[in-house]
Order: C-alpha cells, then structure tokens, then sequence
C-alpha cells in the first residue's frame, strides 16, 4: 500500500490494451490495472470511467487529477482528440477531459508517445538533458520532441512525428519510415527474403535469428541501420541533447540495437557526433507514468 499523502491515477490507452494506476508525486506505481481497449468509444469511455472508480476506491489517499496518454493526435488544451487512425476506429473527435470521474477531477490528455516523452524527460533516460527526440519503434514508428523540459507539441500537435518522413520512392508513390522500418516492416522484408507465403510475427524472426537464422538475422539488421541513418538526420536537422528510443522492435536486443547505434553514429556529420543515443528506461509504464507526470504538473501548478 502506497503511504503518501496524495496520489494520482496515469492511463495509458492503446489500440489494443488500457492500463491504468495509481502514481506518487515521486513515480512509484501502487494498485493498477489493465483491460483489453474497448472496441468503441463510448464503450472505451466506459471502462475508463471503472478503471478510475475503482483506483479511487483503492486508494489509501486522495486522488488529486487523472494523467491520459492516448493513441492519436491529440489537442491537448481542449483534451480532444483530432485524428485516429484504423487502430482506433471512431475514436477521432473523442473528448477526454469531461468524463466525470470522481468529484470532477482534473485531467491532463497528452498524445501516448508524448505522454512517454515526458515521463523519460523527468524520470527516465532523458532526466540530464532539456532537450530530447524520443522515437517508440513498435508495429510503427513515433516520435515525440522535449524542448526546455517541455513537450513540443507544434502549430498543429504533431510536432517530432518522424513515422511520415518519406524516405523511398517505388510504384509510384512515397515510402515513409513508419512503412520501411517498423516492426511491420522487418516482418514484410523477412517474408519477402524468405519466400514464405504468410507473414511471421516478429518475436518468431527475433527467435529463428537467435538460433542462427541468416534471412532473420539480416532482415532486422536491414530495417535498424535504415532507421539509425535517418535518426542521424533528425539529429543532424533538430539538433536535440539527446535521442532516447523505446517501444517494442528495441526488445530484440543486441542484434537490433547495435546495428541501428553503428548506422547512426557512421551518418552523423562532425558537429553532432557526440550525439547520445539511449535506451528508453520505463519500459512497459511508459506511457502511464508519463501521462501520470503531467496530471502531478497539472495539479502542482
């Protein structure tokens, strides 16, 4: 049981699961829970209206405000949000900061990879520098900016959105990096060099390379050295203190991490060489603990 003197609840929404817990001024995590997302949004709204009753009832002290990290893009003075895509289906137009919790508690709303920016900004890899680019690397690839400790969030919330950078061209039409160098990317290039007739998940690529697999082995170095280049130019364009990646293709491990860090630091030009690249450190509460720290800022104002 957390013995603090206030506490507040951090909610992580996903396409796919939502968690939720009770957070300390300090980042210690107490009671939580985790359900599948709701496959609509009102029925989305729903359970986090249950998630947060029932955290408040738990709780051994006040529960001052509610902290959301969400999918989509989020404008986060009116705690709307403005574009979802088929992860989410409906889920655009979503309001978030009227949902009645409690006493009408304060909620702060941040986009998820935000939300996970600032939480590594005040806690996490990010906690020495004031200014970072953090990049989630999962089925597709996000980006976040922390300028001055701050999340930049740009004219229109999509600030540090590297996922739309075209990077090739084929048939056509554009390739962006969330395309050639997500988790779904290194399945498709994986089934591709292998001539399977159907796509593996991407733990199973990770396992057939840990046993020597040379298609595995090269089709995850392929998509990390791609994606360590560009990194390089973001760096290089943005100039941030520091890059911290996070998500789920880094859990590959060694394979994947050093064949990014070694493209990165070969296409970084002499001004940024000594440009970190780190580890995002909260791992799977990321998000939660993030959004979690912005509810504390918000209540601390």
């Amino acid at each position: 049981m957390l013995k603090e003197e206030a506490l507040v609840i951090g909610l992580d929404i996903g396409g796919s699961k939502t968690l939720a817990g009770l957070v300390t001024r300090a980042g210690e995590i107490g009671p939580r829970m985790q359900v599948a997302t709701a496959p609509s949004p009102p029925a989305i709204l729903a359970a986090l209206r249950s998630l947060c009753d029932s955290l408040i009832d738990s709780a051994a002290a006040p529960v001052l405000g509610i902290g959301i990290g969400s999918a989509g893009i989020i404008d986060t003075k009116e705690g709307r949000v403005i574009f979802a895509n088929e992860n989410m289906p409906g889920w655009t137009g979503t309001g978030l900061t009227d949902l009645a919790i409690g006493e009408s508690l304060p909620i702060a709303v941040e986009n998820d990879v935000r939300a996970l920016a600032y939480g590594e900004a005040v806690m996490g890899a990010g906690v020495d520098y004031d200014s970072l680019l953090c990049v989630t690397v999962g089925t597709g690839i996000g980006g976040a900016l922390i300028m001055n400790g701050e999340v930049w969030h740009g004219a229109d919330y999509s600030a540090g959105e590297i996922g739309y950078l075209v990077v090739d061209w084929a048939d056509g039409k554009p390739l962006i990096l969330d395309q050639y160098a997500s988790g779904l990317a290194i399945e498709r290039a994986y089934q591709a060099a292998a001539g399977r007739d159907r796509r593996l998940p991407l733990k199973e690529i990770a396992q057939l390379a840990k046993e020597g697999d040379a298609t595995a082995t090269e089709a995850i170095r392929m998509k990390a050295r791609l994606l360590g280049a560009i990194l390089a130019g973001c760096a290089t364009s943005l100039n941030p203190a520091a890059l911290v990646v996070g998500g789920g293709v880094p859990e590959i491990g060694a394979l994947w991490w050093d064949a990014l860090e070694a493209s990165f630091r070969e296409s970084l030009p002499p001004p940024v060489a000594a440009t970190p690249l780190l580890p995002a450190k909260l791992g799977a509460d990321s998000v939660m603990l993030g959004a979690a720290m912005l509810a504390w800022k918000m209540v601390d104002a």
